[in-house]
């Protein structure tokens, strides 16, 4: 990439009135190949294409093949309003704290066949080892485009990729899904353009028949893929803290009692206030207090109609 910098490009984007924080954003579990390089810049890839990223002062930088500033604003991002997400925010002090933790934190909007890939294999895996998954899976079946860079492998390679050869990229059992949702991809029994024109209940139903995807990682493709911000996934990590905090460590609270919640205190783009909680309580080991409840104001009806879906 080094020596590429020179004969390309650069996208030059104003943060003034946006704000970003990159090593927040890309180490909070929602992307798995970006590296940071010494001098404090991010090796990673934007729609495929490999690309350098930084901040300098008021502006974040990106140098890459044929990257545009159009790629670049909605990959970060930056053209969410982010006034108006926080002002959506209920009146709540740990989602307060939480923001506070990371204040530049954002979502990404990626590819949605790596990010299937990604989140079909991310079951009982740690975020490291994820990452691990991604570069094995783009050194055995992606194509070299320059030194130890590899592209992600579409679907059509991974489906015919045999089962011995995925396992030995760290995929365990899930290497059977994986297979499968290429298969289901590159046949196009599930066409993934089409998810993103159908409204987010509807989608979410569509991914979730793709082989490894349930509600947990539909949404985490919703969200950081298509931009759903009103997804909310619920890992446990985001269980965790949704019991801990908002139901009194309370056995008998269920997953769906949480989601409906969450719909209903977070508001219409309560996407972001999932990744401030799961972003804290995973950093900040003094996150979560022993024994404590937050006082929840009952949402209003206004807000109610506005999450219902």
């Amino acid at each position: 990439m080094k020596s590429l910098e020179p004969e390309l490009p650069q996208v030059s984007l104003s943060l003034l009135g946006h704000g970003i924080d990159l090593d927040a954003t890309l180490t909070s579990g929602q992307t798995f190949s970006w590296k940071r390089n010494a001098d404090g810049r991010w090796r990673g890839w934007i729609d495929g294409r490999p690309c350098l990223v930084w901040t300098q002062g008021d502006a974040l930088r990106a140098v890459g093949p044929s990257l545009t500033h159009a790629a670049v604003t909605r990959y970060f991002g930056l053209d969410v309003p982010m006034r108006e997400v926080f002002a959506s925010f209920p009146s709540d002090p740990w989602l307060d704290r939480a923001r506070a933790f990371a204040p530049g934190l954002r979502i990404l909007r990626q590819e949605p066949w790596e990010t299937l890939c990604n989140f079909i294999s991310s079951s009982l895996k740690q975020i490291v080892q994820i990452q691990q998954i991604n570069h094995d899976l783009r050194h055995a079946f992606g194509r070299q485009i320059g030194e130890e860079l590899y592209s992600f492998p579409d679907a059509a390679r991974l489906a015919l990729a045999p089962e011995s050869q995925l396992r030995a990229c760290r995929l365990g059992f899930r290497a059977k899904h994986l297979f499968t949702a290429a298969r289901q991809i590159a046949s196009g029994e599930v066409l993934l353009e089409r998810v993103a024109t159908l409204p987010t209940v509807e989608a979410r139903e569509e991914l979730m028949r793709i082989r490894g995807v349930g509600a947990k990682v539909a949404n985490c493709i919703l969200l950081f893929a298509y931009g759903r911000i009103e997804a909310f996934p619920i890992d446990v990590w985001v269980e965790r803290v949704l019991r801990r905090l908002y139901f009194n460590d309370r056995p008998s609270v269920t997953t769906e009692r949480m989601r409906i919640f969450a719909d209903r205190h977070f508001g219409p783009y309560r996407g972001y206030a999932q990744q401030f909680l799961f972003h804290w309580i995973r950093k900040d080991p003094k996150a979560l207090p022993e024994g404590r409840k937050v006082p929840v104001k009952k949402a209003s009806a206004a807000r109610v109609r506005a999450t219902s879906g």
